[in-house]
Formats: structure tokens, sequence, C-alpha cells
């Protein structure tokens, strides 16, 4: 707000508090009054003041008793004291990267460095032709001991 220019403006808005909450006698009031309607600055000044102060209604006004501030005082350590200390290492930031971290690099341990298992050739099916060939590529002895073989396995029949 501008600073009032006028003359006994300084005195007049030290009393518009006096005005608003009606402590002035009837001489001071119509003074105050009738340079309110020449003065748009004090004015401004009363106006702003009126609803400020209208804003706060007696009503809600709460008298403390005697003990208030000790008990206050009481009510505030005790909150203190009770408070959980917050730790200084952020757990909550630090934690979930370093899981995402792990499980990447047990990812890439999987995919890129653990040794492959040796494969083991698989029997390929036996078809009834080449089973016969494969004895008649066999000498005249081995084919003796193969034949000697079939015979201990099942019984020579």
């Amino acid at each position: 707000m501008k600073e009032c220019q006028g003359p006994g403006c300084s005195e007049i808005t030290e009393k518009i508090i006096d005005l608003i909450n009606d402590q002035l006698d009837q001489d001071e009031r119509l003074m105050i009054v009738e340079h309110l309607e020449t003065c748009p600055q004090c004015e401004e000044e009363y106006n702003f003041l009126s609803e400020c102060l209208g804003a706060y209604g007696e009503e809600e006004c709460v008298e403390m008793t005697a003990t208030y501030w000790e008990e206050f005082a009481v009510s505030v350590h005790d909150r203190v004291a009770h408070e959980r200390i917050r730790p200084w290492f952020p757990y909550g930031i630090v934690l979930p990267i370093a899981a995402t971290m792990l499980a990447a690099i047990g990812v890439g341990y999987f995919v890129f460095i653990r040794p492959r298992q040796n494969q083991v050739a698989k029997p390929q099916p036996v078809t009834p032709d080449n089973s016969y060939e494969e004895v008649y590529d066999l000498s005249p002895e081995e084919q003796q001991e193969f034949i000697q073989m079939i015979n201990q396995r099942y019984g020579g029949q």
C-alpha cells in the first residue's frame, strides 16, 4: 500500500484499529471518519484492516490456562523424543538399484559366460536295413566273434 502523504495521515493510520475496535471517543471518531472520506490511501488502509480483523472473529479467541505453555513444552518434548530418527543412508534408492544390478549380472553370466554342457551324441534309430549291412561289412573273424556274443547273450537259440 502507498504511504499516506497528507497532513495528519500518520496520526490517523495509528488510530484506525482503535476506530475499528470502537475504542475512540465521539470527537476522535468523527475526525477520523471525515479524514477517511477525503484521503483514499487512509480509506484503503481502513478497508484492509477492517477486512482482516473481520475475518478473525472474537468467538474464535481461546483463553489459555496458566499452565498451557508448560504443558505445551512437555508435549512437544514427548513428540520429539518419540520421533523416529530417519537413517542417513538412502536405502530406498540404493537397495533396488543393487538388486537390479545383481539380477543383470546373474542373467549375463548364464547367457554369456557359463560353460556349456558337452553335448552327447544321440543314438540314431536302428533300421533293419542298417543292422544287416553292418554285419556284412565285418570280416569273417569279426562275424564269428559277433555270432558268439549273440549266442552267449541270448542262449544259443
